[in-house]
Parts: C-alpha cells; structure tokens; sequence
C-alpha cells in the first residue's frame, strides 16, 4: 500500500526534522539572528543549492527511474557501481572551485553585506563548500535504498547532520574564533556520520560479482547517458528554485542585522510538514510512477497519482492552517532563549505566515514534478519553476518596500501555486481523472473545523503564555481533524489501496 510506504519514510523524515528542531533550537540559542548566523547562512547558500540537485532534485528524479530500469535488466549493481565513480570524479573538482571561488560568487549572494561582515561569509563558504561532497554520497545511498523499498533508514539520515551541527552550535563554537567556525565544524562532522550511517545497508546493493568487468557495457553507458542528460533540467530546475532564495537573501541583506536568519527559521518550520509529509509522499510515488510508465500502465499512474494527491490536501491544508494561527507561539516555544529574544519571534512568525500560504501549493509541486520526471518529461517543471521564479521576483521587488522579510516569504508563498497549478493543468490533461472534488470537499471542511477551534484555543489561553497555546492547541487540534477526517471518510479514502 502506497499509505504504507509512506508512513515508514515520514516517521523516518519525523525523527530527522524533530532533529532539525534541535539543531534549531541549538543555534538560537548560540547565535540568535545575529550577523554571524547571516554570514553562515550566504555561507552555506552553495552547497545547499548543489545538494538540491545532487540529492532530492537529481537523484531522486533522473536516476532512480534509469536504475529502475537496470535493475529489471540485471544491471543495477554495474550501473550504480559506473555512476560512483562518475560522482566521485565530478566531486573533486566541484568542491575544490567551490572552496577556490568563494570570494567571487559570496558578494553576488549578499550585497548589502558590510566589509567585516563580507568577510566572514567569504571565509565560511570556504570552509563549508566540502559538505556538498558528503550530502551528494548520502543522497547516492538514499535514492539506491529507496528502489529497493527501504524507505525509513534514508529518511532518518539526515537527522545525523542535523545532531553534527547542534553539537557544533552548543559545544565545539567554544574552541573556535569566532564561535561561528564551531558550527561549521560540526556541519561537516554531521555530512561525514550521515554518509557512514547508511554504508552497511547501501554496501549490500553495491557489491558485484567477484571478477566483474569494470568497463561499463553499452547499455550501462547509455544509462549513465540517460542520467545526465535528466540531471539537465534538473540541474536548470535548481537553479530556478534557488533564485528565489538567491534573490531573497539578497534583499534581506540590505535590511537591519538578523533578517536573513528570521527567515531562514521561519523556513524551516514551513518545510517541517513538506519534509514529514509531502516528501515522503513524493519520495514514496515516484518508483511506483516510475515502474507504471516502464509497464505503460496508464491507469495504474492515474491511481497512484491519486492516491498521492488525496494526502496532500487531507494533510497539508490542516498543516497549513495551524502553522498559520500558531506561528507565534510555537516560534517562542522553540526558539526564545539564550541569544533568540522576543523581537525576533516577532519577526520570525511573521515570516511563516507569508510563507505558509504557499505549504500546500509547495507540496503538490513536489508530487507533480516526480510525475514528469517519471513520464520522462523533465523540462515541464523546469518551465514551471522558471515562471514561479518570475512571480517571485516581482513580488520581492514590491513588497519587501512595503512590509520588509514579510514580503519576501509571502511572495514565496504565492508563487508557489503559479508553479503548482502550472503543473497541474498540464498533467491533468496526460492523466485526467487524479483530483476527486468530494475529497477536497471533506478536507477543506475538517481543515475549517479544526482552525475554528484552535483559534479560539490559541486567544482563550492567551494569558497564560505559549507554552499553553502550543501544548493544548496542538493535540487538540491533531485530534479534532482526525475524528472529523474519519467521520467524513477521509481517512477510509486515505488507506485505499495505491
């Protein structure tokens, strides 16, 4: 069952996000949003994007379908054994231009930087370029385990990056100086433990045959052809998501110290539920999309392709909701100490609700793209992000005069939806039939429900502190939507078969 599978890579995704609020909570408490996490932040830009690419963006959608098809063949392990080394080979020079370069490409990233505060950026893009070369290996272990139906070990591997770099922020920042070079020890200590935490398990599907020909065969040839010409769009698909990001931290440079960290951790409570539930969802459809188009098995695609929109509108448009209405208190809960003080709470849950207007859209972006990439059509998301991106900047320009970061992440969040229903017109007329208006019905009608009452929660306990907002609303709310999605049929839709 597609639910199944999907409910064993979320909890893996779960344990690592509820990770990320550690390594969160870890370096508010270290750095705040402070100039030096600004700095960090321009600094990590790079080999974040690349990781975009390489892991979630390339791998997960130009090479699984191709290894799919080796696999049918008997050829997995001489593909994958071929593309190592191709990876191997394009890291060495990639990490040594990135750390060479830095002084170039940093200032494009941060214009409106200081001197002292370019500087810093320049020296920690340096310094966490080599990250790139072990989130590239653990994405390599994760699509290959995720073919072969393990779904939960990937999903949790992440979560030892996220522990490198808590265990970074609060203790090895104290043999550093400045502190900030502490984080970006225990990032690269967290990329190095993510990769080690999957070999045991990657290492049974890698090992050949005794006496194997290391020259790859034709068809093992044409695959890593195949590979590279899907990491094309992908890679121009990079690109175009990342100019957001390129073109928001770049604004924000220009706004008071801490702008780009408020909204760099109000993105990462937005991508908790995109992580949880609609990469999972994403992750879990694109081999079983994959295998129906390798069988040219229309309605079988059509049905899964259902079965994967269903949890998007049951889950995200709730998950919406509450983000929305609680984004103040749950920020104060998980951030408000040490260097994190109430001004930036302020910001930062301002910041998730421009955000969030765009959750669902961002998630039915993530399934419609598996599904072209599946179809062997890469460019289409490609040009769906390109005209997403032309939105964004609009928008940026405009708005960030008028309400600052605010502007920037709601820009984000409605051009989100350009791209989500871009893509969707476009694959509804290849596979009609995968939106079923009584289940968007019945989610809207739960999702209105349950925001009613956790507003109510959220002002009635007002008086007595976020903490009591978050610890009452949240399960409350968690609880209401369930019974009201079983008692509308929701949940008899969601464990269907795929």
């Amino acid at each position: 069952m597609l639910l199944g599978r999907v409910g064993r890579a979320a909890l893996g995704t779960l344990a690592s996000r509820l990770s990320g609020f550690v390594r969160d909570a870890a370096i508010a408490y270290a750095f705040g949003a402070s100039a030096s996490y600004d700095a960090f932040l321009v600094g990590l830009f790079i080999p974040q994007a690349l990781r975009q690419v390489i892991g979630e963006a390339g791998l997960a959608t130009a090479f699984v379908p191709v290894y799919a098809q080796a696999r049918a063949r008997g050829q997995d392990v001489a593909l994958l054994r071929a593309f190592t080394r191709v990876l191997l080979l394009a890291l060495v020079p990639i990490v040594g231009l990135g750390c060479a370069l830095a002084r170039l490409y940093v200032p494009v990233l941060a214009a409106g930087f200081p001197p002292e505060k370019m500087r810093e950026a320049i020296s920690l893009a340096a310094w966490l370029f080599p990250l790139i070369a072990f989130v590239s290996l653990s994405a390599l272990q994760a699509a290959v385990l995720n073919v072969h139906g393990a779904f939960f070990l990937p999903a949790l591997a992440p979560a030892l990056l996220n522990l490198g770099m808590a265990l970074g922020a609060l203790f090895l920042s104290a043999l550093f100086r400045p502190p900030i070079f502490g984080l970006v020890a225990g990032t690269l200590l967290g990329g190095l433990f993510s990769v080690l935490f999957l070999w045991p398990s990657f290492r049974r599907h890698y090992r050949g045959p005794a006496g194997a020909n290391p020259v790859p065969a034709p068809e093992i040839r044409r695959d890593l052809g195949v590979v590279g010409w899907r990491l094309l769009p992908a890679l121009g698909g990079l690109l175009v998501a990342e100019a957001n990001t390129l073109v928001d931290n770049r604004l924000a440079s220009y706004l008071p110290d801490g702008s780009i960290a408020t909204l760099q951790y109000a993105m990462r409570l937005f991508q908790f539920p995109l992580g949880v539930l609609a990469v999972s969802v994403a992750t879990v459809a694109l081999p079983a999309l994959a295998d129906h188009v390798a069988h040219g098995d229309t309605e079988r695609f059509r049905r899964t392709l259902e079965r994967g929109f269903l949890p998007t509108a049951a889950l995200m448009v709730p998950a919406a909701l509450g983000l929305g209405l609680l984004a103040e208190p749950a920020v104060a809960v998980l951030f408000e100490r040490g260097a994190f003080g109430r001004a930036d709470t302020l910001r930062t849950a301002r910041n998730l609700q421009g955000y969030v207007v765009g959750l669902w859209a961002y998630a039915l972006v993530y399934l419609f793209s598996r599904a072209f990439f599946a179809l062997g059509r890469p460019t289409l998301p490609l040009l769906g992000g390109a005209l997403a991106l032309g939105v964004n900047i609009g928008l940026n320009l405009w708005w960030v005069r008028l309400w600052g970061t605010f502007g920037l992440a709601l820009a984000t969040g409605v051009a989100g939806w350009v791209d989500a229903l871009f893509l969707g017109a476009l694959l509804w007329r290849k596979a009609p039939g995968w939106l079923v208006p009584k289940d968007l019905v019945r989610s809207f009608l739960a999702a209105g429900l349950m925001a009613a009452a956790v507003w109510g929660l959220r002002e009635g306990l007002a008086p007595y502190g976020s903490w009591a907002q978050v610890l009452v609303a949240v399960p409350v709310g968690l609880f209401l939507y369930l019974g009201l999605a079983r008692g509308l049929g929701l949940w008899t839709r969601l464990r269907a078969e795929g």
